[in-house]
């Protein structure tokens, strides 16, 4: 993942120095009155004060509106306009919508199958807000009852709403109850979230079937995708083709198709922790089209595997400190540190979860759980279960 940061302001930038402002102001009130000697209670020097304060504020202004033109301080509604403007009409993601299951039951029963049509248009009590049937939903014969699943159409993580007000005109009468609350949904993409997909939306305008490419466009499938790997099957050809005395030219054949549709292969890896079939289905469709995937490439799209792991670890804390605020602060440090780790094929190790619990006041960290690596495979990631600290003085 690209870091942002690091980098600093730009030169473009004013100083915001009050004391510095002021002193130039009463300089230059001196080329203009000589005599003049600058004193608190003076009525030119609370006038020198004003402009300078005034000018500060200005500057402050001018530097906000010179920030909205630079991607690493750019924000909101700013952030919005560069992307699009400048990064070749790149839109911030709007979330996914939730969904639920639902339950719909029939008045009476009946002789024959009822079909619930997809796209069936529900409503809660006060009409504001809209879910829709996802796919078809069947009754059997001599049933009265049947679930699908209802999404929600409004772009947030979970809804407590319950649309259960069918508006579809039907031949038949039916109610519909929530059996779920609305979960899996996404709120609207964050600043320093968008920021990262502005960037590797460059690799979209190169050669398609880059690395960073097939990144892009995965995460623009699903807005709660949290991380993804490619990998490519390019590997030397004599791994593949062990060439014996005597071999035909059919099976030589043979051997070199083989070779190139694996190589041709590229498998993508995607972990989200709200991951389900509409996200497979959603990065499926994006990558499958023309303007994304070259002739050459055959794609695999799989979830990463979760490799669970805790961390169990006592802190020897040296005396005459602040325990609670040196416990608290590694911490914070721990749960920085390994969010930063949660990436797909990288592994966790001891020395890195010490480096993250040795903040300042802390002697030694003596780890249980893990008791080695976390070796992680280029088809996985770790995710974090559970943390156990203790600590002692010493």
């Amino acid at each position: 993942m690209i870091s942002l940061n690091g980098v600093k302001m730009p030169e473009v930038l004013r100083t915001l120095d009050y004391e510095e402002i002021l002193a130039k102001n009463i300089s230059n009130f001196k080329v203009l009155v000589p005599n003049w000697q600058p004193l608190e209670s003076d009525e030119f020097t609370i006038v020198n004060q004003a402009f300078a304060y005034n000018e500060l504020h200005l500057r402050a202004e001018f530097n906000n509106i010179v920030k909205a033109f630079f991607l690493p301080f750019s924000t909101g509604r700013d952030l919005d306009y560069l992307a699009f403007t400048f990064y070749g009409g790149i839109k911030r993601l709007q979330g996914s919508y939730p969904y639920a299951t639902y339950e719909f039951t029939l008045s009476d029963v009946l002789g024959q199958d009822v079909v619930i049509p997809g796209n069936l248009i529900l409503t809660d009590e006060t009409s504001n807000y809209q879910a829709k049937l996802l796919s078809d939903v069947i009754i059997s014969a001599g049933e009265d009852k049947a679930s699908g699943i209802v999404e929600l159409e409004l772009e947030i993580k979970s809804s407590e709403i319950k649309t259960e007000i069918i508006t579809t005109p039907l031949p038949f009468v039916i109610k519909a109850s929530a059996k779920d609350t609305f979960l899996n949904g996404s709120d609207v993409e964050s600043d320093e979230e968008f920021k990262q997909r502005i960037l590797l939306s460059m690799a979209d305008k190169s050669t398609a079937g880059s690395e960073e490419t097939y990144k892009s466009f995965t995460f623009n499938a699903d807005e709660r995708i949290e991380d993804v790997a490619v990998r490519s099957g390019l590997k030397p050809l004599l791994t593949y083709v062990p060439l014996f005395v005597g071999q035909d030219e059919v099976g030589i054949l043979a051997a070199l198709t083989q070779v190139f549709t694996d190589m041709a292969t590229v498998e993508i890896f995607y972990y989200s922790q709200n991951a389900d079939s509409l996200m497979q289905e959603r990065i499926e469709l994006t990558l499958s089209d023309d303007d994304v995937i070259p002739l050459t490439d055959k794609l695999k799209v799989a979830q990463a595997t979760q490799i669970p792991f805790s961390v169990s670890a006592e802190l020897k804390i040296l005396p005459n400190q602040e325990t609670a605020t040196v416990y608290s602060n590694a911490m914070a440090a721990l749960d920085v540190g390994i969010k930063s780790l949660k990436q797909i094929g990288t592994d966790i190790t001891l020395s890195e979860i010490n480096e993250f619990l040795k903040v300042p006041g802390v002697k030694e960290v003596v780890i249980s759980e893990p008791t080695s690596n976390v070796v992680v495979p280029n088809d996985s990631i770790g995710v974090n279960s559970e943390n156990t600290i203790t600590y002692t003085i010493i």
